[in-house]
This record gives structure tokens, C-alpha cells and sequence, in this order.
């Protein structure tokens, strides 16, 4: 790889919507880096879950390798803390330090890169795109995932993972005008191997992904590679792994498209 942009090639200016997917949202950052060595200007990201979280360092002006560093760390796996099933398996330290480090600044408004956090109101049962607030607070709820991880308070309201009400969140960059890039950490494989498990993560994928098909109309590109099947969700073991594939699929989609 290399570290300086390519120049030769014209600048395109674009929107990324970025999907849930956990430990895979280190695809998008690979993807990411080979956008911006090919001179692509991200002006607008919308993020849901791993999206939130990588496109709220994106947006800071946070290098994808840097962010990759981080969430490979010990002190991000601790932000993790087990919640001894009072109301999830688990529930996400929202105070850890180290999610200053990810997003430095107080509100999603200060951004450099204009952002929406995409999380699911558990009170109203809407989606909401957050474009302004806390944004350390704001994408740890992005992220909360009932009921593996606790639900966050947020003033009025209980907030949980934005991928239950919209996984592949372009909606609101829409208003923003520019050619949207989006995506999906999730593509829709049926298991080889049927069982009564994988059977049933295929069909909770099928019913957090049901507005996923209406959403990809609002796109330019859709990317969502078969290979991501091989970097499993919820091991921190195949960080790396997801980034080099992301990478290799950006190279190829800059390839193509510029």
C-alpha cells in the first residue's frame, strides 16, 4: 500500500453509508484508506453501529489505520463489561477513555466530515438519524445491540443499535446531494452448513436487513462482498484480516470508478 494519495486520477466527491456488522466494520476502514489514497473526498457519512463507530473517527479527520490500532487495543475490548444479565449480557462503558481517542470532540456537529448516527428509539420504535448531541454517547448507543449489550438512557429516551431499524442507513444523506457509496457488512449468504444456530442468525440477519433492498435504490454503489463471511462478527482476531479485504475491494472499486 501507499501512503501518499494518488493525484493522477480526477477527485470525486461522495456520501458513504456505513452498515453494521461488529468486528467487520475493520472492512470499512480498509476501504476507507484506499479511498482516500485514490484522492476520493468523503463530504457526508451516515454510520450504523461499527459504521457509527468508524465513520464518527472518520469524520474527526482520524487516519483508518490509527482507528484500526485502537480497536484492536486491550483498552477497547474493556469498554465491554459484563452486565451479569440484569438487562443484557453485557453493556458498553460509555465514560472508557478510550472512546475519546475514537471521537475527540464533544458533538456530532463539530466534525469536519458532516455525520448522522443512525440508532433505534426503543420508546417510539422509530429510527433517528442523530446529526447533532453527544457523539461519544450517541454511537455507544449505535452500537447497543439488544440484548447482548444494554440499551443507553439518553435523555427521554432508550436507545439501542440502529442496525434493528435500519442497517444500511442512506436516508439522510439524501439531503446532502452527493452520489451515495454505500456499504454493507452483512450480504446475504445462506449457511452451507444448516443448523439449528446458523439458521437462526440467517434469519435475524433476514429481519434486520428487510429494508436493506429499499435503501440500496438510494445508492450509486453497493458494496457488500460474498468474502466477508470469512471475518467473523465477534472475534477481535480478525481486525486485520477485514481491513486488508476492505482495502483490496476499495483499490478495485477506485479501479473501476475513477
Amino acid at each position: 500500500m501507499g501512503d501518499n494519495p494518488t493525484t493522477t486520477k480526477s477527485t470525486l466527491e461522495i456520501a458513504l453509508a456505513l452498515s453494521g456488522g461488529a468486528a467487520r466494520g475493520s472492512f470499512h476502514l480498509g476501504f476507507i484508506e484506499a479511498l482516500q489514497e485514490n484522492n476520493v473526498r468523503i463530504k457526508a457519512i451516515s454510520g450504523t453501529s461499527a459504521g457509527a463507530i468508524v465513520g464518527g473517527a472518520i469524520a474527526c479527520g482520524l487516519k483508518p489505520r490509527d482507528v484500526l490500532e485502537v480497536i484492536k487495543s486491550r483498552a477497547f475490548r474493556r469498554i465491554f463489561r459484563f452486565n451479569w444479565f440484569r438487562s443484557s449480557l453485557y453493556r458498553i462503558d460509555t465514560q472508557a477513555p478510550i472512546l475519546q481517542t475514537i471521537f475527540p470532540l464533544e458533538k456530532i456537529q463539530e466534525t469536519r466530515i458532516k455525520l448522522f448516527v443512525c440508532v433505534s428509539d426503543l420508546n417510539s420504535n422509530e429510527v433517528v438519524y442523530f446529526q447533532r448531541g453527544d457523539g461519544k454517547k450517541l454511537i455507544t448507543a449505535s452500537c447497543a445491540l439488544v440484548p447482548l449489550f444494554a440499551p443507553i438512557e439518553f435523555y427521554d429516551s432508550i436507545l439501542a443499535d440502529g442496525g434493528i431499524k435500519d442497517m444500511l442507513p442512506t436516508t439522510p444523506l439524501l439531503e446532502c446531494g452527493y452520489p451515495i457509496l454505500g456499504i454493507n457488512l452483512v450480504p446475504n449468504i445462506l449457511p452451507q452448513k444448516r443448523n439449528i444456530f446458523s439458521l437462526s442468525r440467517h434469519i435475524i440477519h433476514i429481519l434486520l436487513s428487510c429494508k436493506v433492498p429499499e435503501h440500496i435504490k438510494h445508492t450509486r454503489w453497493y458494496v457488500s462482498p460474498d468474502a466477508l463471511e470469512s471475518i467473523r462478527m465477534f472475534s477481535f482476531k480478525d481486525l486485520d484480516k477485514g481491513f486488508e479485504l476492505g482495502y483490496l475491494h476499495g483499490k478495485a472499486w477506485c479501479d473501476e470508478n475513477l
